[in-house]
C-alpha cells in the first residue's frame, strides 16, 4: 500500500513539472515564415537553450510533429524578421539549401545548418526552465 502511494505522489510530481515547462513554453513568440521555416522571436534572458526550446516546442505542440523530427538552423539569432527591433532565429524543418555542419547535434544557434533533433530540443526546456527555479 505504501508503494501505491509514494508512486502516485511521484506521478502528481511529474506532471507539476510538465505542466510548469509547458506553461512556460506559452510564453515563446513563434512565427511561421511559410513552409517548413518559422522564426523564434528572443524575449529577455533567452538564451540558445531556449531557443531551441522554443523551437521544439513549435514543432512538437503546435505544428503536432513527431519528436524525431530534426530542426535545423537556417538564419542565425540576429535581427529578426517578423518583430521590428527584436532579435530572432529563423528554424527549419529541411536541410535543404542549408550548408553541411561538421559536428552533430549542437548547442548553437550561431551557425546556419546546425542541426538538433526535436527530442534532443525539448531536454533543453527542462534544463533551463528547472534551472531558474532552483
Amino acid at each position: 500500500m505504501r508503494a501505491v502511494i509514494v508512486a502516485a505522489l511521484m506521478s502528481c510530481a511529474g506532471m507539476a513539472l510538465n505542466a510548469a515547462t509547458l506553461g512556460e513554453e506559452a510564453q515563446f513568440v513563434i512565427n511561421p515564415l511559410g513552409g517548413t521555416d518559422f522564426e523564434v522571436i528572443r524575449l529577455r534572458h533567452m538564451g540558445a537553450a531556449e531557443l531551441w526550446c522554443a523551437a521544439a516546442s513549435y514543432v512538437e505542440v503546435r505544428r503536432g510533429l513527431s519528436e524525431t523530427t530534426p530542426i535545423y538552423v537556417r538564419s542565425p539569432l540576429g535581427p529578426a524578421r517578423t518583430a521590428q527591433g527584436r532579435d530572432g532565429v529563423v528554424f527549419s524543418l529541411s536541410k535543404t539549401g542549408l550548408p553541411k555542419v561538421a559536428r552533430g547535434n549542437t548547442l548553437t544557434v550561431e551557425e546556419p545548418g546546425a542541426m538538433v533533433k526535436s527530442v534532443t530540443a525539448r531536454r533543453f526546456c527542462r534544463d533551463a526552465f528547472t534551472r531558474s527555479t532552483k
